[in-house]
């Protein structure tokens, strides 16, 4: 078991270190925005209403502005402060599906099933950025796990067993210690709604609505927990609202109107009308993203639903998983990260089917694993190279030798390991460090295509802010994040501010006197179509080319 801890602590620490080394620029159309928000919290000391360009972000609330703010106030104002929240709380979500997945299944399930959500492929992308999603997840399996205490049955929490052969067994089928752990009733209660009220700073009402799925799902196994369950959720939410409350009615008194547009121009009628712009997705959208952001890990819930049947609490986590999907795809609203709460469940099982049969060398899900993690290097690049172009041979060439690399220990992994394949570690863990440092070669290189960060630099050096910046399809946030000071003390949002095609040829004619536009080298063919003659460019600024408005009319 301490080998299996190391094993966790390496991984986790990875996870943190490898991003920050790879020093990729900040990307839109997300991460750009919010870390410029937070950039003006930070220096306006206003801490209650998230501003962008000086006018109230009302989209998103609170925390992890906080976090994003703290950071860049500690390390200063550079991609690493923007990035070090997002990678801290990913690390704690590992932490906390390696907690709850202890409590239902045992140690060594919940220390697998941690290290396979941190590299299952979308919650490492998600924690590589700055958005909100990232910390719900914490925040709900904190939820989740007080509220399996708060039962009166909670699983083998503490055990150093594999999946139900080291823990008491009721005759129910559920395993477990009898009790709601060293809290207590009452702490659990309180804890469980202190973790909901920080969730609803950082997003609205999801973790609740996952807390409260899994309970109905915990209950209707458990029939003799729903009074319990029921109390604990009511108290929980009430404690919840306490937490929450006081943010959200300084930004009412400031905003009146606030809570209505939150709650529910954003949440009730985005779930359940097309108003939202993520709207219009078709049902099955979540489908492949379940089975892609799963990977490398996916093959091993083959042999997580084998087994379901053995154990009622498995039953549960599957019901959880199922319920989650569900409510997700029933909403009119779509989006990728809208998932993420739906993985701890998939690491839990995928934790407990390793734990249950001692060694991760089955022929589907190791097999899965290994394919998947020796094809990411080149797929990244070839993605890379497809949707913008430029990847040096050099760098095929390092993610060439790392693919090989993937092959040869992951041949070599199960020969060495079919003794103690869990005693000493979870032994396919290094496969997917390796293919975490081919993501880290190319992702500057995509980065580099999502950024504006070098026609900031541009606009720095030429020491003043035009009367209009026009940036062809692209938010502004990065833009505005790496402007000096000065500059971006000039910007206001109709001053600098996202245009399309035909909107930039048009206000390039109206006022073309003190207008620079922003396009992407990608659409500069498309861009020099609008034109007589292609136009000729002011500045060179990476992967993007700047005009001056009077050329665009010679």
């Amino acid at each position: 078991m301490t080998s299996l801890r190391r094993t966790f602590a390496i991984v986790a620490l990875a996870l943190v270190l490898a991003p920050l080394a790879a020093r990729a620029p900040l990307f839109d159309p997300d991460e750009g925005l919010h870390a410029a928000i937070a950039q003006e919290m930070a220096r306006s000391g206003d801490y209650v209403t998230p501003r962008f360009l000086g006018e109230p972000f009302l989209d998103k609330p609170i925390l992890f502005f906080w976090a994003e703010a703290l950071s860049l106030r500690l390390f200063g104002m550079r991609e690493a402060a923007v990035r070090i929240p997002p990678l801290a709380f990913g690390v704690f979500g590992m932490v906390t599906v390696a907690l709850l997945g202890r409590r239902l299944f045992g140690e060594t399930a919940g220390l697998i099933a941690g290290v396979a959500y941190g590299t299952m492929l979308l919650p490492l992308g998600v924690s590589e950025v700055a958005v909100h999603d990232v910390a719900v997840v914490p925040f709900m399996c904190l939820a989740v796990y007080f509220a399996v205490g708060s039962a009166g049955s909670a699983g083998s929490d503490g055990s150093d067993g594999s999946g139900g052969s080291d823990g008491f067994r009721g005759s129910d089928g559920f395993r477990g210690s009898g009790g709601a752990g060293s809290l207590g009733s009452v702490g659990s209660w309180f804890a469980m709604g202190v973790c909901l009220g920080l969730s609803i700073l950082t997003k609205g009402l999801v973790a609740i609505a996952f807390t409260g799925l899994f309970a109905m799902c915990y209950a209707a196994a458990r029939r003799d927990t729903i009074v319990r369950l029921t109390v604990a959720l009511a108290i929980a939410v009430v404690i919840a609202a306490l937490v929450a409350a006081p943010w959200y009615m300084a930004m009412e008194r400031a905003h009146p109107g606030y809570l209505h547009y939150y709650f529910v121009e954003r949440h009730l009628q985005g779930y359940l009308t097309a108003t939202q712009r993520h709207a219009g997705r078709e049902w099955w959208y979540y489908g492949p993203i379940v089975i892609g952001g799963s990977l490398p890990w996916t093959g091993y819930l083959v042999r997580a639903a084998r087994i379901a049947r053995a154990e009622r609490l498995r039953v549960v986590v599957w019901a959880w998983l199922a319920a989650g999907f569900l409510f997700l795809s029933l909403g009119e609203s779509k989006l990728v990260t809208y998932a993420l709460p739906l993985f701890p469940a998939l690491a839990i099982l995928i934790g407990d089917a390793i734990a249950a049969s001692g060694s991760p060398f089955d022929r589907v899900g190791y097999g899965v694993c290994a394919v998947t993690l020796a094809v990411i290097p080149l797929a990244a690049l070839a993605a890379v190279q497809i949707k913008f172009g430029g990847v040096s041979r050099d760098v095929w060439f390092v993610n060439s030798l790392i693919t090989v690399a993937i092959v040869y220990v992951a041949r070599v992994l199960p020969r060495q390991s079919r003794v103690s394949a869990l005693s000493s570690g979870f032994a396919p863990w290094p496969l997917p460090l390796m293919a975490l440092g081919a993501l880290m070669v190319a992702s500057p290189r995509a980065a580099a295509w999502m950024t504006g960060k070098d026609a900031a630099l541009q606009l720095n050096r030429a020491g003043r802010l035009p009367a209009h910046v026009l940036v062809l399809d692209e938010r502004v946030g990065s833009l505005i994040f790496y402007l000096d000071p000065a500059l971006r003390g000039d910007a206001s949002p109709d001053r600098v501010h996202q245009v399309t095609m035909a909107e930039a040829v048009q206000r390039s004619r109206r006022e073309p006197l003190d207008v620079v536009i922003i396009v992407r080298n990608n659409l500069l063919e498309r861009f020099d179509r609008q034109f007589a003659s292609p136009p000729r460019p002011a500045w060179r600024a990476g992967t993007t080319t700047m005009f001056r408005g009077e050329s665009l009319l010679k």
